[in-house]
């Protein structure tokens, strides 16, 4: 039974991992990059610009335009205001009532990857130019060890205030326009 079970469980990885590397190769190749060894397969007339365009630039632009929009930035600042209230209820409640750490911690997390694939797609959009400003490196290097800490288990109250500080500061930029 074990071995039935292994095979089966093999075979569905398998499947599995086929199916991604399509959809990957459909979506990110083919529609976004070009590869030369796709030249020979590619006989459109009309398709010879896209061929010879690299899509990144366009990409970027589009991305920046989506991350600058009206709805991104009230949906962040949203998210940065529950986010507030789920940091100053974990340091200064915690101790005083018995809440469950682990939906603590996935809470955490959740809020912490969201801002990371912000952080990352700021980064990607600007080409990295978002990370020269210092404020935005600092808030990427306390996201990411934040993530990294949190999926290790580690909890730190001190690494919760920089949390607080940073949600802080992003505010009053967010304000201000700076």
């Amino acid at each position: 039974m074990i071995v039935y079970t292994y095979i089966l469980a093999f075979i569905i990885d398998q499947v599995k991992s086929i199916g991604s590397h399509l959809i990957f190769y459909l979506v990110v190749v083919r529609r976004f990059g070009f590869l030369k060894e796709n030249v020979k397969d590619m006989n459109y007339k009309d398709m010879e610009k896209t061929q010879t365009e690299n899509a990144i630039p366009r990409l970027q632009a589009q991305l920046l335009k989506m991350l600058e929009s009206t709805f991104f930035e009230t949906a962040s600042l949203i998210n940065i205001a529950a986010y507030t209230v789920f940091i100053l209820q974990d340091l200064t409640l915690s101790d005083s009532f018995n809440f469950n750490e682990e939906v603590l911690a996935l809470i955490d997390s959740v809020f912490l990857w969201i801002f990371a694939v912000e952080i990352f797609l700021k980064a990607f959009a600007s080409g990295g130019t978002y990370l020269l400003d210092k404020f935005n490196c600092f808030d990427a290097v306390i996201v990411f060890l934040s993530v990294a800490l949190n999926q290790r288990g580690v909890k730190a109250k001190g690494l919760g205030v920089l949390r607080l500080l940073r949600v802080v500061v992003i505010t009053i930029r967010k304000i201000t326009g700076n």
